[in-house]
């Protein structure tokens, strides 16, 4: 839609997950296309074998294959998760998270699985999203030299300096939000270089051009290669903070909901697999995004990793959408009506139902007793 589209020309801010490339990267066992529809690999389930289920419809999904922030989504495809639970998924590459939701509201596709910001923003217009579940929380470093570590420790100490950091990544704003409730406001108490991605930030770190920076999970290994020490790691200032989203909407849920329970059935073996067996993850991502091992492993599994959690954390994602408004990002709006707990939750159960000691299981069960409430 034209006001999809105005929007996202209007609102400086992009997407939630680093910069994706231009250039997508071929998953799904094809060239990558505009859109593409293909057939994942023979099952390789984690877990005993799985009786496979009567197919109960079709989803068509937006496809980043070359983001680790999608993992339970590429992970659930490529271990044939999906087809196993009863819904074909169809793979269509699309070049950026505002496209996505563009062709989302245009019934071109189903699922976003990646990026909160813009979804929020486009809620908060009266746009007809519905967030239903997670892909990624937290994930994100500040990055400095070395000599000056300890002066970043903690954020008390950024008062008068220089920052340089993307104001498309949701940790800035996390960050934004926690500086203001100790008293320091950004861009008067802080001078910030707004740059384009975790390369150029750690560049201008490196070379003394800014103090201090904030990266995300994904540029963790390329600050190391510069040199730079990693300190406050956002998540501990900020547990659980949302960093990427599944999202649908009403008309979805209205017509396929048995498909997106399927679905998120498969998103939760996905989530198993990632905490349970770190070297197929590794494999399995490195395969389907093209990145290399060293740089999936920190994305997956470093200190600044991000958590791959399937639950929508609905109180995280309306605390988070609390920041963008006292930031001047979203209008002033209520969006907890537009996440949807109920799908994650029947999936979960029909999960627990076949697996009902299994721990990883259970813990995901109490998080979302907490968070999704």
């Amino acid at each position: 839609m034209e006001k999809i589209r105005n929007i996202a020309k209007r609102i400086a801010v992009a997407a939630s997950t680093a910069v994706l490339p231009l250039v997508l990267l071929a998953s799904c066992g094809q060239q990558a296309e505009q859109s593409t529809a293909s057939t994942p690999k023979e099952s390789g389930s984690s877990q005993a074998a799985v009786e496979e289920k009567e197919n109960v419809g079709t989803l068509e999904v937006a496809w980043f294959p070359s983001s680790i922030k999608s993992a339970l989504t590429t992970v659930a495809y490529d271990q044939g998760y999906f087809k196993e639970e009863g819904v074909t998924v169809n793979c269509n590459v699309i070049q950026s998270v505002a496209d996505s939701l563009t062709a989302l509201t245009e019934d071109k596709v189903d699922i976003v699985p990646v990026g909160i910001t813009l979804q929020l923003q486009f809620i908060a217009e009266g746009q007809d999203l519905v967030i239903f579940g997670g892909s990624a929380q937290e994930g994100g470093a500040i990055i400095t030299k070395p000599e000056n570590k300890e002066q970043f420790a903690e954020l008390s100490g950024w008062k008068g300096k220089k920052w340089a950091s993307a104001r498309s990544y949701t940790g800035d704003n996390i960050i934004r939000a926690k500086l203001r409730e100790i008293g320091i406001v950004p861009e008067e108490d802080i001078e910030i270089d707004y740059l384009n991605d975790d390369t150029s930030i750690a560049l201008a770190v490196s070379k003394g051009q800014v103090d201090v920076g904030y990266i995300t999970a994904d540029g963790v290994q390329t600050a190391k290669n510069f040199g730079l020490e990693c300190g406050i790691k956002v998540g501990d200032i900020d547990p659980y903070y949302p960093c990427c989203r599944q999202t649908t909407n009403s008309r979805v849920i209205d017509e396929k909901y048995d498909a997106l329970v399927a679905y998120h059935r498969g998103l939760i073996r996905a989530y198993k697999l990632i905490l349970d067996d770190h070297d197929k993850a590794i494999d399995i991502m490195v395969d389907q995004t093209g990145q290399t091992k060293e740089y999936v492993e920190e994305a997956l599994y470093g200190d600044y990793a991000s958590r791959y959690s399937p639950s929508p954390a609905k109180q995280r994602v309306v605390d988070f959408s609390s920041y963008l408004i006292g930031e001047g990002i979203i209008k002033d709006a209520d969006v907890s009506g537009n996440v949807n707990t109920e799908i994650f939750r029947d999936a979960l159960d029909d999960i627990l139902e076949e697996y009902p000691d299994d721990p990883d299981y259970l813990s995901l069960k109490e998080f979302s007793d907490k968070y999704d409430t």
